[in-house]
């Protein structure tokens, strides 16, 4: 008796495992890592940030692409750390607790950010850097902790949320007003703070996490789902 009870432990175990590894890689952000890969190989190829950038002579020819891969290129090394950073901080959390959402915020974002910025900035020709799916990817979190902690009544939650984001929204009036960054030097790296791309990437994060009728698939449930948690092994 105690043999067989001994072998079934043993082999419940045994069969956890793969388990437990099959959790971990869905909750591993590949997505995010990809994305900071492909951008840090656009740094250290010499022309690639050129030959990746928002052109949009280039795009209106035929190179549609860099609408996509522009937020890949950056202009400099100060500017693509900042960018990297937030990016892999935000895409993180944001991938873990919903990757079908977080690609949704990424292509919805990823399109409407060079379109707004060619609308708004004729006289622009170029555009480069994550900052703007950084801004997705911020205002997707604060949507989804809004939404969730309203859901289950704790308002405390719901308000520090949404007191982050209107300091999101003060920093970007603030480039807006003074023409300068708050955490890169624009003038040293040599480009043009453009808000419009923040503004344009908050929107898109508000749509997709206040769009979203359920939690995502992809990535395993919400952490903050106390059921998921005492559900887990």
């Amino acid at each position: 008796m105690t043999s067989t009870a001994g072998c079934a432990r043993t082999g419940a175990e045994t069969a956890r495992g793969p388990r437990r590894l099959a959790d971990a890689a869905r909750r591993f952000p590949c997505a995010s890592s990809l994305v900071l890969l492909a951008a840090a190989a656009a740094m250290l190829v010499p022309g690639a940030s050129a030959a990746l950038e928002f052109d949009r002579g280039a795009a209106a020819s035929g190179q549609w692409w860099r609408v996509l891969t522009g937020h890949l290129a950056h202009f400099g090394w100060s500017h693509f750390l900042w960018d990297a950073l937030a990016f892999a901080f935000l895409g993180t959390l944001c991938e873990r607790d919903g990757r079908t959402r977080f690609l949704a915020c990424l292509a919805l974002a990823g399109v409407a950010i060079p379109l707004c910025v060619g609308a708004a900035h004729p006289e622009i020709r170029t555009y480069r850097g994550l900052s703007g799916l950084d801004s997705a990817l911020f205002s997707l979190l604060a949507a989804t902790i809004v939404r969730e902690k309203i859901v289950v009544k704790q308002p405390a939650w719901a308000f520090a949320a949404g007191a982050v984001f209107l300091a999101f929204l003060a920093k970007v009036a603030y480039e807006a007003a003074t023409g300068m960054t708050f955490f890169v030097d624009s003038a040293a790296a040599g480009m043009i703070p453009l808000p419009i791309a923040h503004v344009a990437g908050a929107a898109a994060g508000l749509l997709v996490g206040f769009g979203s009728v359920t939690p995502s698939a992809g990535a395993g449930p919400s952490p903050r789902d106390p059921a998921a948690r005492r559900a887990s092994p």
